[in-house]
């Protein structure tokens, strides 16, 4: 097997968004060898285009947003060469603005994109590994019936999408939309449909309101369940995370059970480990990575750590025996490396420095890793 990398986006206002990959060692986990490649679109803002799943990898294909010239990026990745990527076709229009996260399925050979903008809601393509990305059909509208600024980018909308992901049977579309903090949290559920000669996402949607969940930010379908949903809740002095219980066919959404992560700032990125029976939340306020059992919600542990001007962390992904955290800082991005397991659930490994190693870039965000850990 391959050794895995991490391609990661870099969200900067320039013309060029650019991820980077470096070699990660199997054995110890520590990173090396960066390289950079252009997505052909534009950057922006990390903290206009704060979400999970900006940078997705599944089987050779990953896909990154371009917020700043809302495009969609594909790549297919060469396993003798995974370092360099190749651009299939040109980035794809997104349809709306600000697109900040995307979703694959390679059940329905279809991505779809969240678009978090002025002009916000979801765009699917269907995936053709020589062709690039084909819209299917126009935007699926989602209401921004609170921005007080529609002009793009958003100055910082009151009402804005965080995350899109299919359900492990990609028998649904799901996005988690967060509120000013004094209205309810919301989460959309497109159906997928069957016909005659294929299954395409609907146009409509079954939308599930959350009163006590203002700020879904993250959603995660934990251990390949369709039912079982955890997602992060970063507003101050909240809970911090909540399990979520999805029902079928009528996807309606509950609330399951409130998960209290002690002292938490802005609880965002969720990374699984399933090795381990672990799911890690991470504190972008503080740095802090809590451990979650993943069935029961029941605290593990917490794991302080050193991170740039006393901040957290940000996209997270596990390999093996191995979490990898980037950290927020402006002046001093860095991919902290943890070795999972033992009394202390988290030994640091590795603090690899992005500007050193990769070169200076106003903004960091989206992290995946290839192959995909099983």
């Amino acid at each position: 097997m391959s050794s895995p990398h991490k391609p990661r986006s870099d969200t900067a206002p320039y013309p060029q968004n650019t991820p980077g990959f470096d070699h990660a060692n199997p054995v110890d986990g520590t990173l090396s060898n960066p390289v950079r490649t252009s997505t052909g679109g534009k950057g922006i803002s990390n903290a206009i285009a704060l979400s999970q799943d900006s940078v997705v990898v599944s089987e050779n294909y990953l896909f990154t947003v371009n917020p700043g010239d809302n495009t969609l990026s594909m790549f297919v990745i060469e396993p003798t060469n995974p370092e360099h990527p190749s651009l299939i076709g040109k980035p794809a229009p997104t349809l709306g603005e600000t697109p900040i996260s995307v979703a694959y399925s390679p059940l329905l050979n279809t991505a779809c994109v969240l678009n978090s903008g002025a002009v916000a809601g979801v765009t699917c393509y269907s995936v053709h590994s020589e062709k690039g990305l084909t819209a299917l059909g126009g935007l699926r509208p989602i209401p921004q019936t609170e921005n007080e600024d529609p002009s793009p980018p958003p100055a910082g909308p009151l009402i804005i999408g965080e995350d899109i992901s299919f359900n492990p049977s990609s028998t649904a579309l799901f996005i988690t939309i967060r509120s000013n903090g004094k209205n309810p949290g919301l989460i959309y559920a497109f159906p997928v449909e069957k016909n005659q000669t294929h299954k395409a996402i609907s146009t409509t949607h079954v939308l599930s309101s959350f009163p006590t969940i203002p700020l879904i930010f993250s959603l995660n379908f934990l251990d390949h369940s369709d039912q079982h949903l955890l997602v992060t809740n970063p507003h101050l002095n909240s809970p911090g995370a909540a399990f979520l219980n999805v029902s079928y066919p009528s996807l309606e959404i509950t609330l399951e059970k409130t998960i209290t992560i002690p002292n938490q700032l802005a609880s965002c990125w969720v990374a699984y480990a399933p090795r381990y029976d672990t799911a890690f939340v991470i504190d972008a306020g503080s740095a802090n990575i809590t451990a979650l059992n993943p069935e029961t919600g029941d605290l593990k542990g917490m794991v302080p750590y050193s991170a740039p001007g006393g901040l957290g962390g940000l996209d997270s992904e596990v390999c093996g025996d191995f979490l990898y955290t980037l950290t927020l800082s402006a002046t001093d991005p860095r991919v902290d490396v943890f070795r999972i397991g033992g009394p202390g659930l988290l030994t640091a490994v590795q603090s690899f420095d992005l500007f050193e190693e990769v070169g200076e870039i106003p903004g960091w965000m989206g992290m995946a890793i290839w192959p995909v850990p099983s």
